[in-house]
């Protein structure tokens, strides 16, 4: 983990509310893993107060190179929307505890909701590298709110897209999709996942009832990014009848999904 000052190279809006931002940072492009984030200090003023968190959507080291995805959500992101090339935010990390890709054998499936998709983008890549079969599955509510995958990921990653009002792909929900092609011929050695809290909790329940391992990436409002205030902790199984909570942060944000208390 390192304290550093990252350089603005790139931002545009990909969809609607959501936009690309790419940094420079030698440090951060060489270490960062998927699954991990950067917790950054939008201003060099006080407000907003706290840092924002924002997963690592993929990296070019050789290049010193990483980059984000943010959707609007408050005062804090949409001052970083407006944000210039050249200038400078003040960025912690990499942090938490990312993928474990270690076990991963099989077709590496891969399902992200809304803003979610981030750190799928950076794994997708990562699995490709390992020459890992890889199948992405993202959702939204409408087209409009889709970003461009394609635009991110390497060739050969086969992208199934839903949205709940049909506008593109797939009608319903992005979980409804990835069951129903689990009804058929799909068959994951593993699956991961990011989004709203809702989608993994239904993916959740999809994966104990096929059998299939899976991590989730949790999403949750972080105010100090290194586990000292306790406000990201979420209720972890401990054994059959005993949970204790663990910070998303510091001990996750991936965890497996048959750890997680919904």
């Amino acid at each position: 983990m390192i304290s550093s000052r990252a350089r603005v190279v790139e931002i545009e809006e990909v969809a609607e509310r959501c936009f690309y931002l790419l940094l420079e940072e030698k440090t951060l492009a060489a270490k960062s893993c998927p699954g991990q984030f950067i917790h950054m200090r939008i201003t060099d003023n006080f407000f907003p107060f706290l840092r924002r968190p924002f997963s690592i959507a993929g990296t070019f080291p050789e290049k010193g190179l990483l980059w984000i995805i943010f959707r609007l959500s408050g005062a804090g992101t949409k001052i970083l929307s407006r944000i210039r090339r050249g200038e400078e935010i003040e960025c912690l990390g990499p942090l938490g505890n990312g993928f474990n890709l270690r076990k991963s054998t099989g077709l590496a499936v891969l399902l992200g909701g809304g803003a979610g998709i981030a750190p799928l983008l950076f794994l997708a890549k990562t699995l490709q590298e390992s020459q890992k079969q890889v199948a992405l599955y993202y959702g939204a509510s409408r087209a409009a709110e889709l970003i461009p995958v394609q635009q991110f990921l390497p060739r050969g990653v086969e992208v199934n897209l839903a949205t709940e009002d049909g506008s593109c792909g797939f009608k319903g929900l992005v979980t409804d999709l990835l069951e129903s092609r689990l009804q058929k011929e799909l068959l994951p050695g593993e699956i991961f996942a990011c989004g709203p809290r809702k989608m993994m909790q239904s993916l959740a329940i999809i994966c104990r009832s096929k059998k299939i391992p899976a991590q989730f990436s949790l999403e949750e409002r972080m105010a100090c990014g290194i586990g000292a205030c306790q406000g990201c902790a979420v209720e972890i199984k401990a054994g059959e009848k005993r949970t204790v909570f663990k910070r998303v942060c510091r001990d996750g944000p991936v965890f497996d999904s048959c750890e997680v208390v919904w």
